[in-house]
C-alpha cells in the first residue's frame, strides 16, 4: 500500500468514474486503474462497483474513505512542515462552491501560495454541498446558510441579504424599497429546489402569508438574473451576489428581513490538516473580522 494508491482510491471515491480521476489527478485512466487494483489486492477486499454511469463504492470502501483522506491530509501536512513549514509542495484539494465571488480572493490567495497544490471546483447549491462534504466527496464547501450545520464544522466569512431584482420595464424600476404585499401576481423566476436563496424568500413569503408559484425555475444563479434582464419576470438574489449588469436594479422588501451567511463547511476530523487547513486558514484571514467571532 503506497500514497499513490490511496490518492488513486480516493479520486475514483470523490467522482465515481475512473477516467474522471485520472483527469483529476492528472494521470493515466489505465494507471489509476492498477493503483486501484494493487489497493485492492493489499486490502484483500473489492472497493467499486462498476455500474453504467461510473462506480459505486462498497461497504468496505465506505469504511475506508475518510480513513484515507485524513492520512493523505496529514501526510501532506507532514511534508509541509518538514520542508519550510509553510508551502505544501504537492496535493489535491475539492471544493465545492455556491458562490463563486466569495472563493475568488481565497483562491487567488491560496494558489500563490501552494502552487502544487491541484483544485477541483464544483458549483453547487448548498444543500448539495452540505451532501457532497458529508460523502467526501468534497473537502471543503463555501455554502449559504441561515446557521452553522451540527455535523459540520462551519466557520462564517460574511453575511447576506435578500434582494428582489426587476429589469429596466419594469414598474418598480426607479423605487429602492416595497412591502411584501405588492409580490401578489408578479411572475417569479427563481432557482431550483435546494437553492437557499429560494428557500429563504419562500420562508419569509410564509411568515406573511404570501404565496407566489414560480413562473420559471432555472439551475443557475446567471441563468436567474439573464432571465429577469430579458423581462421575463422578478427574481431573487442575496445582495453580493447581484453583481454589476445595468439591465437590472435590486429592491429591499420593507417587511422582510432576511438575513443568511456564507460558511466554509470542513469535516472536523481534516478541517486543521494539509490543504483544507490551509485552505482554511488563507479564507479567516481573507474575510477576517465576521469569521472570528462566528466560526463553529
Amino acid at each position: 500500500m503506497n500514497l499513490s494508491q490511496l490518492r488513486a482510491f480516493h479520486a475514483v471515491a470523490s467522482h465515481r468514474t475512473f477516467s474522471a480521476a485520472a483527469q483529476a489527478l492528472g494521470v493515466s485512466q489505465p494507471a489509476i486503474t492498477q493503483h486501484v487494483k494493487s489497493l485492492e489486492d493489499a486490502v484483500g477486499t473489492r472497493l467499486f462497483l462498476r455500474m453504467a454511469g461510473g462506480v459505486e463504492l462498497t461497504p468496505d470502501a465506505l469504511d475506508l474513505l475518510p480513513k484515507v483522506r485524513q492520512a493523505i491530509l496529514m501526510l501532506d501536512d507532514i511534508s509541509a512542515r518538514m520542508s519550510d513549514g509553510r508551502s505544501l509542495a504537492t496535493g489535491h484539494l475539492a471544493i465545492g462552491l455556491c458562490a463563486p465571488y466569495v472563493a475568488m480572493p481565497i483562491l487567488k490567495r491560496f494558489t500563490a501560495e501552494h502552487p502544487g497544490v491541484q483544485l477541483d471546483l464544483r458549483l453547487e447549491n448548498s444543500s448539495n454541498l452540505l451532501d457532497l462534504v458529508a460523502q467526501h466527496r468534497v473537502d471543503i464547501g463555501i455554502a449559504t446558510l441561515r446557521e452553522p450545520h451540527p455535523d459540520f464544522a462551519c466557520d462564517f466569512l460574511l453575511d447576506q441579504r435578500l434582494e428582489i431584482l426587476v429589469h429596466a420595464g419594469h414598474p418598480w424600476w426607479e423605487r429602492v424599497q416595497i412591502e411584501a404585499g405588492e409580490l401578489l401576481g408578479q411572475r417569479l423566476v427563481t432557482r431550483e429546489a435546494g437553492s437557499m436563496t429560494r428557500h429563504l424568500f419562500e420562508t419569509a413569503l410564509a411568515d406573511h402569508g404570501v404565496e407566489i408559484a414560480p413562473h420559471l425555475v432555472l439551475g443557475s444563479r446567471e441563468a436567474v438574473k439573464e432571465a429577469v434582464a430579458t423581462g421575463i419576470g422578478i427574481g431573487i438574489v442575496l445582495d453580493r451576489e447581484r453583481g454589476f449588469d445595468p439591465r437590472l436594479r435590486a429592491l429591499t422588501v420593507s417587511d422582510f428581513n432576511v438575513v443568511a451567511g456564507e460558511y466554509l463547511v470542513t469535516r472536523r476530523e481534516t478541517r486543521t490538516l494539509g490543504s483544507v487547513g490551509a485552505f482554511v486558514a488563507i479564507a479567516l484571514a481573507a474575510f477576517k473580522g465576521g469569521a472570528a467571532d462566528r466560526g463553529f
